[in-house]
């Protein structure tokens, strides 16, 4: 799903344009995410995985495309490279840290529930949601900052100058 919402995001920032895509996917993201945070010991793949997995994996993949145009817009040529890997090392360190940090908040819910008398598989759940909270949360927290994002790209002289949308580059996967 996530490679799918790749290769229909640079045709959707066509249309939406990269700020609101950027707003737009994570609130996807976080709802989906927030749905599976009410998930129980018993709950059913069907009923309560399949449906907010696929929003997560499309939305993710939607976020890619108008992030990367976002983050290397008015870059210089000659630092273009510098810029894109600037980027894939956030990518990569924000992940480790991430999921460091949700480890963290999942084993430390897990470990009270467990300390409370739950059953473990109860306990091992209500860490889980926990985590999915805290993912939701900072979804949501994205889309409130990509909502001031500058969409404006800074011309020969410094300026800045509104980019034509329909002039924006296909990126492609």
């Amino acid at each position: 799903m996530t490679f799918g919402g790749a290769l229909v995001a640079s045709r959707l920032v066509k249309r939406v344009g990269i700020r609101r895509q950027l707003v737009i996917a994570p609130l996807v993201t976080a709802a989906a995410v927030f749905w599976l945070s009410h998930l129980t010991a018993h709950s059913s793949y069907l009923g309560s995985l399949l449906v907010p997995l696929l929003l997560v994996g499309a939305s993710i993949g939607v976020t890619f495309v108008p992030m990367t145009m976002a983050a290397t817009m008015g870059v210089p040529p000659a630092e273009s490279g510098l810029a894109s890997g600037l980027l894939s090392t956030s990518r990569q360190v924000g992940g480790a840290l991430g999921l460091a940090v949700l480890a963290t908040i999942a084993t430390a819910a897990t470990r009270d529930a467990d300390g409370l008398g739950a059953s473990h598989l109860a306990a091992l759940t209500q860490g889980y949601t926990r985590g999915f909270l805290f993912i939701a949360a900072i979804s949501a927290l994205g889309a409130v900052t990509a909502a001031f994002l500058s969409t404006s790209m800074p011309s020969q002289d410094g300026r800045g100058a509104a980019p034509d949308e329909s002039e924006l580059v296909e990126v492609t996967l």
